[in-house]
């Protein structure tokens, strides 16, 4: 008989393995002129201090998940049936161990810079304005939204469809042999809630793709040509796995679904479940396979910048104007040798972008190959509130859903 608290707590250890593996490979997919989110120059990455700051990071991972399973161990010898909780809120210390891990290292590399009077001149990862940095709307790959929009459609006729046909009590929960262990009363909320969890799946991960090509990315004013050849390759490979995994996961999800409006259907089984749950991990591994190969904004690309041409020229001239056009908009250059935007004090705690004198909504974060927002602007503090109380309504929900 199929154990589901055993399975979860596999899923658990192998989410922590996962998760620890990320953590660890951070520094290494970052840029040269950022250590934990303090700008420093591109030459100093490889001091002593900074190889010691980093690996005094990945020793504080370690160590952080090595505690986590091993409360997931005791917990499940103790406490099994309390193995969903745990999976549930799993994510939230996963996010806790990120901030333990990083911002005692954020601190310590300021105090460093600081010491060693590291001087960053010329803004070597320029954070500037020109609007080649970001890419088009068009340059997304619609394509896997159509298709995943066309499955998202399809569950909600189905079961409008179905509405009528089904008894007065529908599955409710579902083991991995696909067989019901709790019942709900059919209500049109119940027979459209994965439908319209799809729906809210799918409108975030639009939202995701419209975030990849529009964030600003750094440019090295340096090598110019190289940096947007790289942004175009990073933003081109990002947003097809991300298409990809959003056509899977909304795959995943109608499938997972359709025992609910197909209640005496005899071809739900184990089978079925882990195949799926096989399948998904298709995109999972090919997005962090694309991350560790690209780098930040596509920094660890392998580009030959004489092919890349008129195009790349152009690109030059763009990021030269836009540049110029910002230091007359701020005075030119400040007093410490940069843009105001490329201060770190700019940075809280190194994650969090706040700058009310820059234009932009949406930023290449400095630490691994995340993209965040301008907290000093609008859409910023719309996004942050919105993705806050969804996490909330979530956690709500679940919580009353499973527990």
């Amino acid at each position: 008989m199929f154990d589901e608290n055993f399975f979860l707590f596999v899923v658990n250890l192998f989410i922590m393995a996962l998760c620890c593996g990320l953590f660890i490979l951070m520094p290494r997919l970052t840029r040269k002129s950022y250590l934990f989110g303090v700008n420093i120059p591109p030459q100093q990455s490889g001091s002593p201090e900074a190889l010691a700051l980093k690996r005094r990071y990945v020793h504080t991972c370690l160590l952080g998940f090595s505690i986590v399973m091993l409360i997931c161990v005791i917990q499940f010898i103790l406490w099994r049936d309390m193995t969903l909780l745990v999976t549930i809120y799993l994510p939230l210390l996963v996010i806790l161990l990120g901030f333990v891990a990083f911002v005692p290292n954020w601190k310590k590399t300021l105090r460093l810079k600081e010491e060693r009077g590291w001087q960053i001149t010329g803004d070597p990862l320029s954070e500037k304005g020109a609007s080649q940095t970001r890419g088009s709307l068009s340059s997304v790959p619609w394509m896997w939204y159509v298709l995943s929009f066309a499955l998202v459609a399809a569950g909600f006729a189905l079961a409008i469809m179905r509405y009528p046909l089904l008894p007065e009590l529908i599955p409710g929960h579902l083991d991995a042999d696909m067989m019901p262990t709790r019942w709900v009363k059919k209500t049109w909320w119940n027979v459209l809630m994965m439908p319209l969890i799809n729906a809210a799946t799918l409108a975030l991960m639009i939202f995701v793709a419209i975030l990849i090509e529009k964030a600003r990315l750094q440019v090295d004013p340096s090598k110019p040509r190289l940096s947007f050849a790289q942004h175009r390759v990073y933003r081109k490979r990002l947003g097809h796995t991300m298409g990809f995994f959003t056509l899977v996961l909304i795959l995943f999800m109608a499938v997972m679904g359709l025992p609910v409006i197909f209640p005496d259907s005899s071809v739900w089984s184990a089978s079925v479940f882990w195949g799926s749950l096989i399948f998904i991990h298709i995109p999972i591994a090919l997005l962090i396979a694309v991350l560790v190969k690209t780098g930040q904004g596509g920094c660890k690309v392998k580009i030959n910048v004489e092919e890349d041409g008129e195009d790349s020229a152009n690109n030059q001239a763009s990021v030269s104007s836009g540049e110029s056009g910002s230091a007359s908009k701020s005075g030119c250059a400040s007093k410490n040798g940069g843009n105001k935007t490329g201060d770190d004090k700019y940075w809280i705690l190194g994650m969090f972008y706040y700058n009310p004198e820059d234009n932009a909504y949406f930023v290449e974060n400095r630490f691994g190959t995340n993209i965040g927002f301008n907290y000093a602007r609008l859409p910023g503090k719309i996004g942050m509130t919105v993705l806050l109380l969804g996490i909330i309504a979530l956690y709500v929900w679940m919580t009353m859903l499973f527990v």
